[in-house]
């Protein structure tokens, strides 16, 4: 009996037709999800009326999938930016296809845009708009290939010199940081006590006995912990049980402070967000998901804690890393901060929505009714709006103690808090690092985490900040033809001292003393650690490239050797500036007489 022939299967991979693309974007809606299938965010194609259905399918599939790793608020941004595309599209009239999208259409949009920069849209809208269309655009030219016209450039830059008039970043003084910190910290221990004297109270097996003037504190404590098994109930909870709101705020300063017993509050996040974010540096809001688990052992000391959180990027589903060591012996070191808020943070977990279960900054709305609290659920991490009106009480309570403060100590009086945003920290931060290490931007990059110290540039741009760069670049240039004329290499004034100190490559090193901010004399931030200074001068000799050989090679041969981690903790940034920044800069012919000379070297020491 003859078998049956099966029908072979057909594996080709095909690519979907722009024609099929709109037809099933046309009658849907976007609809993004969280990580338990929770929709979290809904667009509709049908508000893209302007564009052709092919492309307005094409665009929408785009957005759909390069949209899936970003945040709510670059969707909408990026959304924003699709509409106003469309709104060029029906201003242009000549765009009927997705074909016709090409290198001319797009540069009449850069000039559309242009327009409407200098009319009524706010400034630097005109170049979001077309930043955040680029990643979409650049997505169809790989998934839909042929679907654009062929011939499409998209340009990289089309505002160049936008930066140039950018107004400099406002900062706060230094006085004011202080001020903010010193308020957090006496917060922080009144917080910590009243929640460490709550939790003792709670974990009493029976009901604490009465006091002379009535319950007591004790007593009002554990009857409530009972109601919803350690969280603070409603007051319509409490009146249900026999407690009065009147009573609380009688006796015991009110429902909030009752509050401080059991849990965080909105109010009580406050002094730990600002403390850690001045800490870390941190963009506010990453920062405010940061994760649960984010402190890390550091691998080689172990008195310090690594923080590690993650910075979502505009254009890019995967998102940047953050670390930050500190020194946890310090009382009030971010470490140590933020396992308060984990125990602080600890009876809400269970009450979260599963997808903020896992984060930090938690609160509880003090409304179980949903049409009287802002959040979409009664626990979660705290919302934007909700942190920025407890900032402002916050900002009144710490002005409060301070006019009772000088009221008391005339002879020594603080400086009230001025009104702030968390997002200016970072400048700040950045500029206080930069102007301490002398003007060395990679010391404020390394703070900032940046990838190019062009960015970080623009949270020091001022006044006093170009000022010191024009005297740094002045005295390298010093240096610079001092060393060239072979005279006074020191770059010092004939009546000082002269000071020398040898670097690992067999030339002297030019200023291992420098000038505080202060004016008094100390070591270089860079010493030891030569390959980052920023006046490094290496003569383009065989003994020279003798010696960076021989360093390669013990840099080599420790990676083999040593842990991983520690090789990439330790010595990778040095073995990265000689192999890739440096070398390159050596003629090739001179490779084979320098390995000669290396050979005949003095061996350097191992590398632990």
């Amino acid at each position: 009996m003859a078998g049956r022939r099966r029908k072979s299967i057909d594996r080709r991979i095909t690519v979907a037709t722009p024609e099929s693309l709109a037809i099933e974007l046309l009658t849907n809606t976007i609809i993004f999800a969280d990580a338990w299938g929770e929709a979290i965010q809904q667009f509709d194609p049908e508000q893209l009326p302007d564009l052709p259905a092919d492309l307005r399918g094409l665009l929408a599939v785009a957005f759909r999938e390069h949209g899936a790793g970003q945040s709510p608020a670059t969707r909408r941004t990026t959304w924003g930016a699709i509409r106003r595309f469309a709104r060029f599209v029906a201003d242009d009239g000549m765009i009927k296809t997705a074909g016709d999208v090409d290198t001319t259409a797009l540069g009449r949009y850069v000039l559309w845009l242009r327009e409407q920069g200098t009319s009524r849209a706010p400034h630097g809208a005109h170049t979001v708009a077309f930043d955040v269309l680029r990643p979409l655009l650049l997505w169809c030219q790989r998934n839909r290939p042929g679907v654009l016209a062929r011939d499409l450039e998209i340009p990289w830059n089309p505002f160049p010199g936008r930066r140039v008039h950018q107004q400099p970043r406002r900062r706060l003084p230094p006085d004011q940081i202080k001020a903010i910190l010193r308020a957090c910290y006496e917060e922080i221990d009144e917080i910590w006590a009243r929640f460490q004297y709550g939790q003792e109270v709670i974990r009493c097996p029976e009901l604490p006995p009465k006091t002379l003037r009535g319950q007591g504190l004790d007593r009002w404590i554990w009857r409530i912990s009972r109601i919803e098994g350690g969280l603070m109930p409603d007051r319509a909870d409490l009146e249900e049980h026999g407690i009065k709101s009147a009573t609380l705020v009688k006796f015991w300063g009110g429902y909030r402070t009752i509050t401080q017993y059991f849990h965080i509050t909105a109010d009580t996040v406050v002094p730990f967000f600002l403390a850690i974010a001045i800490q870390t540096a941190a963009n506010p809001e990453p920062l405010r998901y940061i994760r649960r688990d984010c402190l890390v052992p550091h691998p080689l000391d172990e008195h310090r804690v690594i923080i590690d959180w993650n910075k979502a990027k505009t254009s890019a589903r995967l998102q940047k890393a953050q670390r930050r060591s500190f020194d946890r012996r310090r009382q009030y070191a971010a470490p140590n901060l933020i396992e308060m808020m984990l125990a602080l943070t600890e009876p809400l977990v269970a009450d979260a929505a599963p997808a903020h279960q896992d984060r930090l900054f938690l609160t509880r709305s003090i409304y179980a009714e949903s049409v009287r609290r802002s959040l979409r659920s009664r626990t979660e991490v705290i919302e934007h709006s909700v942190l920025r009106r407890a900032i402002l009480r916050f900002t009144k309570r710490a002005n409060h103690l301070t006019d009772r403060w000088n009221a008391a100590h005339p002879d020594s009086p603080r400086a009230p808090i001025a009104s702030f945003a968390p997002a200016l920290f970072r400048g700040t931060v950045a500029t206080e690092h930069y102007r301490a290490s002398g003007g060395d931007i990679l010391v404020a990059q390394s703070i900032l985490n940046h990838a190019s110290p062009a960015t970080t540039e623009t949270y020091l741009k001022s006044e006093e900040t170009t000022r010191l760069q024009r005297q740094t670049i002045s005295r390298l240039q010093d240096l610079m033809i001092a060393w060239v004329r072979g005279a006074d290499r020191t770059g010092r004034s004939p009546g000082s001292s002269v000071t020398r100190a040898a670097v690992p490559f067999g030339h002297d090193c030019l200023a291992p003393v420098t000038s505080g901010p202060n004016g008094a004399e100390r070591l270089c931030p860079h010493f030891g650690g030569c390959l980052a200074c920023p006046g490094l001068v290496i003569p383009i000799d065989t003994g020279h490239l003798a010696r960076i050989f021989a360093a390669i090679d013990q840099f080599e041969q420790a990676r083999s050797r040593l842990d991983p981690r520690r090789w990439n903790l330790l010595y990778a940034p040095s073995w990265r500036i000689l192999t890739q920044d440096i070398l390159p800069d050596f003629p090739v012919a001179m490779h084979e007489a320098a390995r000669t000379l290396a050979t005949g070297m003095p061996a350097l020491p191992e590398l632990e």
